[in-house]
C-alpha cells in the first residue's frame, strides 16, 4: 500500500480497497485459502479456509447509512452454517445491535 501511495498519491479515494488488500494480505500471511463467496446474488469479499474451516469477512470504511449496514451484513446472516462471521470496519460501531445478528 505505501507504494501507492507513493507512486499515485492520496489513497482516500480508494479507502476501502485498500483496506480490503491489507486485509487480504494478512489472511494470506496467517495461512488462510482466500475465495470471494456468493450467498444468492449477494457478495461476501473474503471466504477464508485453513484446516478446512471457514471464516468470512465482510470488509468497509465506514457503516454510514442504513444501505452500508444492509450491503454488509445481509449477505452473511445469509450464511446457513454457524461458522466465524466477521465485518472489518474502520469507525466506531455500537455492538448491542443484536438484530443484525439475528
Amino acid at each position: 500500500m505505501g507504494f501507492k501511495q507513493a507512486i499515485i498519491g492520496n489513497n482516500q479515494r480508494d479507502i476501502t480497497r485498500v483496506i480490503e488488500n491489507i486485509v487480504y494480505l494478512e489472511l494470506l500471511r496467517r495461512g488462510y485459502e482466500i475465495t470471494i463467496g456468493k450467498v444468492d446474488k449477494l457478495e461476501v469479499d473474503f471466504v477464508c479456509k485453513k484446516q478446512n474451516k471457514p471464516i468470512y469477512i465482510q470488509v468497509s470504511y465506514l457503516l454510514a447509512s442504513e444501505e452500508t449496514i444492509e450491503r454488509e451484513f445481509k449477505p452473511l446472516k445469509n450464511i446457513p452454517d454457524n461458522y466465524p462471521k466477521y465485518v472489518i470496519i474502520l469507525d466506531d460501531w455500537d455492538m448491542s445491535h443484536d438484530e443484525l445478528f439475528i
